[in-house]
């Protein structure tokens, strides 16, 4: 064990370094030459009045040169860290007090035997040389039923004999008058403390051991031991054992308390809790005390005697009275004494009525108007979409934040859904959009849950019942977005949800000036851009948010913000697409009908229609029609779903609907040289089929319908590569954001294609250019894409990985005399021929199988997933070695892309870098390679490891957990590797206490094998066993 890390320049100077910077910053302090002693830097004040000296080891701070000032101590002596200062500055700073004319010198000494065997010769020393100087020992420790002849500790009460010595002292009180008041004090004060961990002196290991989850009761401020370990309980219930101790009258030492008597209380941090803890705390005492009856008349809450960096508290209770609050209360200039109020804490009233406010928009009334029902479909659909992408959201955070912007938004969308269920949608847009931002603003939470407030409520201004047109919409999201701006401090380019946001409100505002029939295009056209934003933040620097205090190189993934905003937009152009679609049940509209051909459609058979266009919603399912009667073939089953032709005088099939064609996409490009109308043209979408229909049809016949079938007729199969006829590529052009292939639908222009799918430009050959004009004027066919064989360009048809699964535990270091050929000896670690079993085995894969893909994990009291070595290593430690779905999903997204022809280097270098340290994983890191491996059916794991697992699942140290548990995990596991077609094999030390029982079941559950190796005889590094592991 190490000690523990201190901010500090040197262990022998940082207390010499510390009183000076204590000076340097309290105008009214100053060093005597020559020794630690901390004085007040107007010495002549203290003419004719008693001088206050204190003092003790370092590492207590602020005591005791914090309280040095006018009212509280004249002086300090400060020794080493938890040692008592030396007799010879004790004495210097008594000198110093009497030649500034002090009437007489006060020792405050906490009752340690190092501090009184120290204080003591120098005020001897003193007195014989005529100095009017008396010690007074402060011991007010309550811990101890019976205390040993030492005595009671001195601790946190003895700040309170420096403020009431010191008011003393300052109103011009003897010497005498001083000593007899402050022991009267002393019966009245009592001190406890309780620790949640050790101290450690700079340089040294902590001063004691104290388990997690552990705390004690009743410890010195050096880190002496205390009189009770226990449990770490809630803050209330620490609280109330400290009080029952200290006031226990059983107790030698106890302090008395009874009700109705008055009380100081001083809540002490002995270094280590914080701010909010110390609040809990303060908070609890006070209600405790209360309880008994008790009047706290003030209350003292921070760090006034520490013991370095231990996580603690104490209590100090001093019983007071009118005179004792008095002195209490005057004013010192000491710097580390609290600015404190003079009012009593009990009986005040601490909370104050608040203002009267109007309801909550989201408790408002509202009723419906003509715009309701369209506005509850699409916050259905936001709430739906952003629910679905939860996990998503998360996953993307978790690489720049903490990982809860998925659950963020999903408790918005949880309280829309909430709301709407027992309200109805208000008929003003600006009050659907204030109730949602008192929403999301209340339950939501988090900077995201303040931002969409803050858009929420500037848009809501700008839409009204009677004010709901598209360019009013473009209105309130230009403003909603220039608020976010404002307020958030971000700007498009700072990669924040703002990069998706500001595109599309800047397409939108296009609505101000389109036409009613080109509104949804430029909604489309904005979700687009909003799409691409969020794409684009993966290549962008963090400039706001959390994602700016994490290097650019490990920020990859599009910002979840941004993400979150696209969906949300396109939830929106969807549902509003949607409504205008009208769903036709039984007889079709007139505008359908035809005297040649009526069909009534029932169930199997829909139309779509729009207020200008009609249009198939599908035109690519081809319906299985066949009469139903003897000796006729059916494809598939009996479906229910009927079509009844009706007899007809002619034959003709049904109108085919008109043709709609692509729009010019938008772009930044410049605009061609020709005009649009020699623009060649492609249809969006296709006609329909035409289904096979009967002529002349006798009667009422009844078809059997199976639309999900799809039915090709497949002549005859040929290798089209030997047909010289035919035009082929040797690869098809993929999309660089969502991987679509070129085709002849695709635009190009001026070797830039503009994926249809998702937007993204694409730079293009210009010969491939050339051939797109061709297809789409119907001079060529569409593409054929035909693999070109070739020895460079292999392809991996096995697409299968092999996983190596290598314990470097601490008891990896255990030795093995091997001796060579030649005669000589080594000792060779069971590490050691591992690692050269690996580089052998990486090597022998190279040759044989170059293109399968190899992948790494260590484990020891951690799991390290290297994969093929080309990536940063994902760690899986701590909690979540127990987190069976945590493991799996973070393996199961570790991606490894390269075989071992391209890795080979970096797997040999990971492998040669292995050290062994620390207990072992196994269980966690078997789960975790099954994952890995688990996405190439047909992989394999091979678990090398010789000792049994003791973190984690699948512990198999503790005998009860082995009997139960540990046989659970494995098989559980085992099936998991079999329902994913992964084989395991598991490699062994002979000689070592291995749970081949438990692990072994990995190997003989998934058709893999177990072997124990030798080191003297290393079969690791045989060759013919690597082939038969490797083919096995």
């Amino acid at each position: 064990m190490e000690p523990q890390k201190k901010l500090i320049n040197s262990v022998d100077r940082c207390v010499d370094e510390a009183l000076c910077g204590l000076v340097r910053a309290s105008g009214g302090l100053c060093l005597l030459k020559g020794h630690r002693v901390v004085l007040r830097s107007d010495l002549d004040s203290l003419k004719g009045k008693v001088a206050l000296l204190s003092g003790g080891g370092s590492g207590h701070e602020p005591a005791h040169g914090g309280y040095i000032g006018a009212g509280m101590l004249s002086a300090a002596v400060a020794g080493g860290v938890f040692a008592s200062p030396p007799p010879a500055s004790i004495l210097a700073a008594i000198l110093s007090l009497h030649q500034a004319g002090a009437s007489g010198i006060l020792l405050i000494v906490k009752n340690y035997t190092g501090d009184r065997l120290n204080f003591g010769p120098a005020a001897e020393q003193a007195r014989n040389q005529g100095v009017n100087v008396d010690m007074l020992i402060v011991a007010e420790d309550c811990a101890f039923d019976q205390p040993s002849k030492a005595g009671r500790r001195g601790l946190c009460g003895t700040v309170f004999i420096h403020k009431l010595a010191g008011a003393l002292a300052e109103e011009g009180c003897s010497l005498d008058q001083i000593v007899s008041k402050m022991k009267e004090v002393l019966k009245r004060i009592g001190t406890l403390g309780v620790s949640l961990s050790p101290c450690s002196v700079p340089g040294c290991l902590p001063s004691f051991d104290l388990p997690p989850g552990a705390m004690e009761l009743g410890l010195g401020i050096h880190g002496e031991p205390g009189i009770k370990r226990s449990k770490v309980a809630s803050a209330d219930e620490v609280v109330k054992t400290m009080i029952d101790h200290m006031t226990n009258p059983d107790s030698q030492s106890h302090l008395p308390l009874k009700s109705g008597d008055s009380f100081v209380l001083c809540v002490n941090n002995l270094g280590a809790l914080s701010c909010l803890e110390m609040a809990v705390v303060t908070r609890a005492a006070i209600t405790c005390l209360e309880s008994r009856g008790v009047v706290v008349a003030r209350v003292m809450s921070g760090s006034f005697m520490t013991s370095l960096e231990m996580a603690g508290v104490s209590l100090t209770l001093m019983r007071a009275n009118p005179e004792t609050l008095r002195l209490f209360d005057a004013k010192t200039s000491a710097p580390a004494w609290p600015n404190l109020s003079t009012a009593c804490v009990s009986g005040r009233s601490y909370i104050t009525e608040a203002p009267a406010m109007s309801m909550r928009p989201q408790d408002d009334k509202h009723s419906q108007g003509p715009l309701s029902p369209v506005m509850r479909k699409v916050l259905d659909r936001i709430c739906s979409t952003l629910l679905e992408k939860q996990e998503e959201l998360n996953s993307l955070d978790r690489a720049a934040g903490d990982g809860d912007c998925g659950n963020t938004h999903a408790q918005a969308a949880r309280a829309f859904q909430e709301w709407l269920q027992d309200h109805v949608i208000p008929g003003c847009p600006g009050q659907l959009l204030s109730v949602l931002a008192g929403l999301v603003e209340e339950k939501m939470g988090g900077s995201s849950g303040a931002l969409y407030s803050l858009f929420l409520t500037a848009a809501a201004g700008h839409v009204t019942e009677g004010r709901s047109s598209g360019a009013a919409w473009a209105t309130a999201v230009h403003a909603g977005t220039q608020a976010m701006r404002r307020y958030g401090g971000a700007d498009p380019g700072d990669r924040t949800m703002l990069d998706a946001l500001c595109p599309a409100a800047e397409e939108l505002m296009k609505l101000t000036t389109a036409p009613p029939a080109g509104q949804m295009d430029v909604l489309h056209a904005a979700v687009q851009k909003a799409a691409a934003g969020a794409e684009a933040t993966r290549d962008l620097t963090a400039r706001a948010g959390r994602a700016s205090y994490i290097a650019a190189e490990r920020v990859t993934l599009p910002d979840p913000g941004a993400v979150a905003v696209a969906a949300i937009l396109k939830a929106v152009a969807e549902t509003l697409g949607e409504q205008k679609v009208v769903l036709l049940e039984g007889e079709p509209p007139p505008s359908l009908k035809s005297p040649a051909a009526s069909n009534s459609f029932t169930n199997s058979a829909c139309c779509t229609q729009t207020t200008t266009k009609m249009e198939f919603a599908c035109s690519h399912v081809v319906c299985n029609w066949g009469p139903d009667g003897p000796g006729i073939s059916q494809f598939g089953p009996n479906y229910e779903n009927i079509a009844i032709l009706k007899q007809q005088t002619d034959a003709l099939p049904p109108p085919l609907p008109p043709r709609r064609f692509r729009k010019p996409r938008p772009t930044s490009l410049p605009n061609p040289p020709f005009s649009p109308s020699h623009l060649p043209v492609t249809p969006l979408s296709l006609p329909p089929p035409v289904p096979p229909r009967r002529d002349l049809l006798e009667g009422e016949n009844r078809f059997k319908v199976n639309i999900n079938v799809v039915s090709l007729g497949v002549g005859k199969l040929a290798d089209i590569s030997q047909d010289t006829g035919l035009e082929s590529f040797q690869s098809p052009v993929i999309c660089g954001k969502c991987s679509a292939a070129l085709s002849c639908l695709s635009s190009v222009w001026k070797k830039l294609w503009v994926c249809e799918f998702c937007g993204y430009e694409n730079g293009v050959d210009e010969n491939l250019a050339q051939v797109c004009i061709g297809q789409r004027a119907g001079v060529r066919s569409d593409d054929l894409y035909l693999p070109r064989e070739s020895e460079d360009d292999y392809q991996n048809l096995e697409d299968t990985m092999v996983v190596f699964c290598v314990d470097i535990s601490g008891s990896m270091t255990v030795t093995t005399e091997v001796t060579s050929d030649s005669g000589s000896t080594a000792h060779v670690s069971r590490l050691e021929g591992i690692q050269d079993a690996l580089q052998r085995t990486l090597t022998f894969a190279l040759q044989k199988t170059p293109h399968r893909r190899v992948a790494l994990v260590t484990f020891n009291d951690e799991v390290v997933i290297y994969g093929d070595g080309t990536r940063t290593p994902l760690t899986i430690k701590d909690w979540a070695l127990v987190d069976y779905e945590h493991i799996w999903k973070q393996a199961v997204g570790y991606n490894v892309p390269h075989c071992i022809a391209e890795t080979h280097q970096d797997l040999s270098r990971r492998v040669k870098e292995l050290r062994e340290h620390g207990a072992t994983a196994l269980g966690p890191a078997a789960l975790a390679s099954v994952a890995l491996a688990s996405k190439y059916p047909g992989s394999k794991v091979i678990l090398c490891t010789d000792g049994r697992a003791n973190i984690g699942l699948g512990d198999m140290e503790q005998a009860q957990s082995s009997s139960a548990k540990t046989p659970y995990f494995y098989r559980e596991l085992a099936l998991h590797a079999v329902a994913k077609g992964v084989i395991i094999s598991v490699m062994s030390f002979r000689g070592t206490d291995c749970r081949l029982a438990d692990i072994g079941r990995l190997a003989d559950m998934t058709g893999g094998r177990v072997y124990k190796a030798c080191v003297e005889k290393p079969d690791w590094c045989d060759l013919n066993l690597l082939e038969h592991l490797w083919d096995e």
